[in-house]
């Protein structure tokens, strides 16, 4: 197995496997079958398969931060204000549509609002790699394919771009607020002592 990756929360990595293609096919995403923790060395190891050869690889990740079993805290992929040093901008932003997509096709209404926190808080991840310019540097794309988009198309990483897709959503912290009030909806009479 390869060197683990360093990721923020267990979340990133999860993400990771959304964007990443298989070495096999070239196609993807990969579903986690298995999780194993070895919590003396600190490593997560996620066992995987790919929906579309179904080859399986093992991910290994260093996680910095634990995130909670519940609530929207359980949502966050990275609680720094450093970018991420697994998925680069192109790949926070293609999370970002996919799950905005996903979220316009999901019957559920409180699905649908998580949905649509894990896509703005991947939007905000994409922020990250912002500093005062107006476009990102060429760092912030990782992969020969994200920065072949980026080159061809700039106009489309443009900050105030993104920021205005921002301003389309809610808060981070009112969208936070709803999931955590429609998860206290779906609790049962009989469970009133999980409150």
């Amino acid at each position: 197995m390869e060197e683990p990756l360093q990721a923020y929360t267990i979340n990133e990595a999860h993400y990771y496997l959304m964007v990443t293609a298989c070495k096999a096919c070239g196609k993807g995403p990969w579903t986690i079958d298995a999780t194993d923790k070895d919590p003396a060395a600190g490593i997560v190891t996620l066992r995987a398969k790919c929906k579309n050869c179904q080859g399986a690889r093992d991910f290994a990740f260093v996680c910095e931060h634990e995130v909670p079993p519940s609530g929207p805290e359980a949502e966050i992929v990275n609680p720094s204000d450093s970018p991420s040093r697994i998925i680069d901008l192109g790949q926070w932003l293609s999370l970002f549509y996919l799950l905005v997509e996903t979220a316009a096709r999901e019957p559920s209404r409180p699905e649908t609002r998580r949905l649509g926190y894990r896509a703005a808080l991947c939007l905000a991840e994409a922020m990250k790699f912002y500093t005062d310019d107006e476009l990102p540097p060429a760092e912030a794309f990782f992969s020969p394919e994200t920065a072949r988009v980026f080159q061809e198309h700039p106009e489309n990483f443009a900050r105030q771009k993104l920021r205005n897709m921002q301003a389309k959503l809610p808060m981070l912290g009112a969208m936070a607020r709803r999931i955590s009030l429609d998860e206290k909806a779906q609790r049962r009479w009989w469970q009133f002592w999980r409150r």
